[in-house]
């Protein structure tokens, strides 16, 4: 309920584009929306986005009654990682708020941009407590980046939905509340407020395959089609709106198929089911549990391990998502 309510409200401001409180305004709906609880950590990376959304949430702090801290987690790929490190320590100094920074090693060989995104959550989840709401600065421009990242990735209608408003993450919520405010409305905030940020120099080399989106792909799109942000904010609506009336089908199949705790899919209820519910539900089970956004081939593969009599450890293993196999049942550890 709560999910629905922020991505209304945000879709009517976002029309809104010369309102000057728009990014405070997406705050303290945020906060409003969340009144139990009055703790916030701002994953803050020193970046022009992070930066903002931590003034905004300053701004609000004495009037709405919250604790803020940031928590800065440094991938070690940067050049100037330590000088961004020293940079957010400062600023949360200056605001007058409890800091922490955490280092990330990562193996470099493949697929970097995905291990530091599990790396980030898993150092915010671990460095938190269930009082506490996780808050990112993701923004529109990252939503619609994230589509087509997803899209070049063979991704289900739950990936190109994109990032939702809020999600939980073993029992952390992380909450997104500039989801629907645009890159341009968070540089005028920035200027308008003379707040100062540091430059990831990554953010520039398109070998990455989000900085190549970002760099190359979305200003072209953006010289044919100006409204560009409008128009993919609609229809990742609508594409939320579709996964939601999906989400309600699975689960009329869910609890006579998957366990109570979510661990355990029972093959021999699956396996009478009609092909395209069994992909929707495996989909729906793994991420439900994982977090983990599979493609129609990771399906397959797990669709062949229902079939197979090898009860080897693990037989499907793709970012947070293990899967074995015991007899009639696959079991899934949760991360």
């Amino acid at each position: 309920m709560i999910k629905s309510s922020i991505k209304e409200e945000r879709n009517l401001n976002h029309m809104e584009n010369t309102n000057p409180n728009l990014i405070l305004n997406a705050c303290r709906f945020t906060i409003d929306s969340f009144c139990k609880q009055d703790e916030y950590i701002i994953a803050f990376s020193g970046g022009e986005d992070s930066s903002v959304l931590l003034h905004a949430m300053v701004q609000l702090m004495a009037d709405k009654k919250i604790k803020l801290r940031t928590i800065h987690i440094n991938h070690n790929i940067q050049q100037n990682a330590h000088e961004i490190s020293t940079h957010c320590s400062q600023v949360s100094k200056e605001y007058g708020i409890e800091h922490s920074s955490y280092d990330i090693k990562i193996d470099k060989a493949s697929n970097i941009e995905e291990k530091c995104r599990i790396q980030r959550y898993k150092i915010l989840q671990e460095h938190s407590h269930r009082d506490e709401l996780i808050l990112t600065a993701h923004h529109l421009n990252d939503q619609i980046e994230t589509f087509f990242l997803r899209m070049l990735r063979g991704s289900s209608l739950k990936g190109l939905s994109s990032m939702e408003t809020s999600t939980t993450l073993n029992d952390r919520i992380v909450v997104r509340p500039l989801l629907e405010i645009t890159k341009s409305q968070i540089q005028s905030y920035r200027q308008e407020n003379k707040i100062n940020y540091i430059d990831d120099k990554s953010n520039s080399d398109t070998r990455f395959d989000r900085n190549f989106i970002r760099c190359n792909i979305i200003p072209e799109l953006k010289e044919r089609w100006a409204s560009l942000e409008k128009i993919m904010s609609n229809n990742l609506s609508i594409l939320e709106l579709q996964q939601c009336a999906v989400d309600r089908f699975v689960s009329s199949f869910y609890k006579e198929c998957i366990s109570e705790d979510d661990t355990i899919l029972y093959i021999d209820e699956v396996k009478h089911l009609e092909f395209y519910i069994q992909v929707l539900l495996i989909h729906h089970w793994v991420y439900r549990v994982s977090s983990t956004t599979l493609n129609l081939r990771h399906i397959h593969e797990i669709l062949k391990i229902m079939d197979t009599n090898n009860d080897s450890n693990p037989l499907f293993i793709f970012s947070n998502a293990k899967i074995t196999k015991n007899g009639d049942k696959l079991l899934i550890v949760k991360p």
